[in-house]
């Protein structure tokens, strides 16, 4: 008997832990507004940070990370925000801008072409800003 009330008491509790309601998330990419604190030069092995700032949509987009994307001689960057479903509690947002650091240390010389995902043009292609810096010794 004793094992059964056991028994049961467990199948009440995993049947109460439904996990239908609670929220879930994806990601996103969302358009950057600015982009500051671009050196005029890289130089090898010594660290930089650029600061990237983005509108976020929401109360439940969150920074979630940068999408760098090597494209030949060109590094696509775009930020990743991770938005979570279920809530009540989110609401839009008119202009809520947020900063975030990008952090390069260059490896070997060259030239640096950073573009920076801005939003898409009226026919649905992406549009980027672009910055070539040069990396020295």
């Amino acid at each position: 008997m004793k094992k059964v009330s056991i028994l049961s008491i467990f199948l009440l509790l995993l049947i109460g832990c439904s996990t239908d309601d609670a929220p879930f998330f994806f990601f996103e990419v969302t358009p950057v507004n600015t982009v500051s604190d671009i050196p005029e030069v890289f130089v090898v092995g010594q660290t930089d940070t650029i600061q990237v700032t983005y509108r976020r949509p929401s109360t439940c987009h969150a920074f979630n990370g940068f999408d760098i994307t090597n494209d030949g001689e060109v590094r696509e960057i775009a930020v990743i925000t991770k938005v979570v479903q279920g809530r009540a509690t989110c609401s839009d947002l008119e202009n809520d801008l947020r900063t975030a650091p990008l952090v390069i240390t260059p490896e070997e010389a060259g030239q640096l072409n950073l573009s920076f995902f801005t939003g898409n043009n009226e026919i649905g292609d992406p549009t980027f800003v672009t910055f070539n810096v040069p990396i020295i010794e």
